[in-house]
């Protein structure tokens, strides 16, 4: 199914479907600028969705969506590896503790919040009183290709 799926840079006509996509995903929805984001499409649909975040000292990879019935195909696989290749490393995501693995498949790895960025410190701030409903945000890092 993979090779019926084509990727492209987001245009200002994906900017709601990607806030629909996100918003269901329950993410982020701050920073969300169609610019930043690659799309996948299957017969014209988006089906999956990235992008990265840049700021002055770090680049953030987020807003990963893949629809339900997509998954576990490579779509997201792809777009992680378009997204680094367009930005370079080392890149950062921050994420809950239950995907780490998943990131871990793409070479990035848990960094403590003393190592991060300010920006994503911050950023990660809001996540501390997660902890009580057993929510934990880790910030990742990949250094390389």
């Amino acid at each position: 199914m993979l090779d019926e799926i084509s990727f492209r840079d987001a245009t200002a006509h994906d900017d709601e479907t990607i806030k629909q996509m996100i918003r269901r995903a329950r993410l982020d929805i701050t920073s969300l600028k169609w610019q930043n984001f690659r799309v996948a499409e299957h017969n014209g649909q988006i089906c999956a969705i990235g992008q990265v975040k840049r700021y002055p000292n770090a680049n953030e990879l987020g807003s990963l969506v893949t629809l339900r019935e997509y998954r576990g195909q490579g779509i997201a696989g792809t777009l992680i590896n378009q997204l680094e290749e367009k930005v370079g490393f080392p890149l950062y995501l921050l994420c809950e503790a239950k995907m780490e693995a998943y990131y871990n498949r793409f070479g990035y790895q848990t960094i403590s919040w003393f190592d991060a960025p300010t920006v994503l410190k911050l950023k990660t701030s809001f996540a501390i009183p997660l902890r009580i409903f057993g929510i934990r945000v880790l910030i990742m890092r990949k250094l390389a290709a």
